[in-house]
């Protein structure tokens, strides 16, 4: 998954990401792939290229030689920094371009990005009326309240697909070297780095518990860096459900419906912990309460306190 915006999801020619546990059909059918400072450009479980798709893989290290094992295709390794290099790189291909060819290609990608679009745009707005908060309709609730001044900070729930970020610097997600708790100390110094801008931190109620908060929520009061919390409360660490049931299945934990270290109910009132530092905390239940509810968040933060929303999502597994 991205970790930060390099190219935002509403150009004509974006085809989508390939976020964990998903494919990308785009993959398959590309006789041509430019892999760019990606480590892990595709889950070889779920889908590869084309037995005859040439692959170019560019950055300071294509190889990603410090990793003790990768086993991704290259046919064409290119060492340089992507910022120097990638306009040079456009630049000869201008040189021996088929402009008509291009602009045919460039409408049939144009086209099946709405169409890729549209379909995406049915999951929020079936969620919108659900009886529970689902996770698409709160990227969607998100992406509606940020304006150029807002930074997002992402530890795995917030779909970007449903959030229009679209301005560089205004997405941070947690890198691939990162375990759970990233989120609310990355979100802590952005905004220390940008003190004017409106700093959002979206996270589980897993990663929640491994960021710290108490210490966090200290910081924000004591430094005067206010940040907006939004968790996205499951009550479970849902990549542990998720993963024992990838390998297992048909195994014990699926017949017993059991998922030993992986529930976290009862869930504790997360909002409660704003009010020790004289922040703002509001739990949030249906989702047509989220809007509002963000909206009363966000001008919290910019009285300068702190704001937490527990936002009581619906379960994928």
């Amino acid at each position: 998954d991205p970790i930060y915006l390099n190219a935002p999801h509403l150009h004509e020619l974006h085809l989508g990401y390939n976020q964990s546990g998903t494919t990308n059909p785009s993959l398959a059918d590309a006789d041509a792939i430019l892999v760019v400072e990606a480590d892990v450009p595709w889950y070889p479980h779920l889908q590869k290229p084309a037995p005859n798709a040439r692959i170019i893989h560019l950055g300071v290290d294509p190889f990603f030689s410090r990793y003790p094992m990768r086993s991704y295709p290259c046919d064409v390794p290119i060492v340089a920094t992507p910022g120097v290099a990638l306009p040079l790189l456009a630049e000869a291909v201008r040189r021996h371009a088929d402009r008509d060819a291009i602009a045919r290609r460039r409408e049939r990608v144009a086209a099946e990005h709405r169409r890729r679009h549209a379909e995406w745009e049915q999951t929020p707005a079936r969620q919108a009326s659900a009886s529970t908060i689902g996770f698409a309709w709160a990227s969607r609730c998100i992406g509606e309240i940020v304006d150029d001044s807002t930074v997002v900070v992402n530890e795995y729930p917030l779909d970007r697909r449903f959030a229009a970020l679209t301005r560089p610097g205004s997405y941070v997600a947690s890198p691939h070297s990162s375990g759970l708790g990233f989120g609310l100390g990355a979100a802590l110094g952005v905004k220390l780095g940008r003190p004017d801008a409106t700093v959002i931190a979206t996270v589980g109620d897993g990663a929640y518990f491994f960021g710290e908060p108490l210490s966090c929520l200290f910081v924000q009061r004591a430094h005067a860096v206010p940040i907006l919390t939004v968790i996205f409360n499951n009550q479970q660490w849902e990549a542990v459900k998720s993963g024992t049931l990838a390998v297992h299945p048909t195994g014990a934990a699926k017949t017993r419906g059991s998922f030993p270290l992986s529930e976290l109910r009862p869930s504790p009132r997360f909002e409660e912990m704003a009010r020790t530092v004289d922040g703002y905390g509001e739990r949030v239940e249906k989702p047509g309460e989220l809007p509002a509810a963000l909206k009363r968040g966000l001008a919290a933060v910019r009285e300068g306190r702190p704001a937490i929303l527990n936002v009581l999502c619906q379960r994928a597994v």
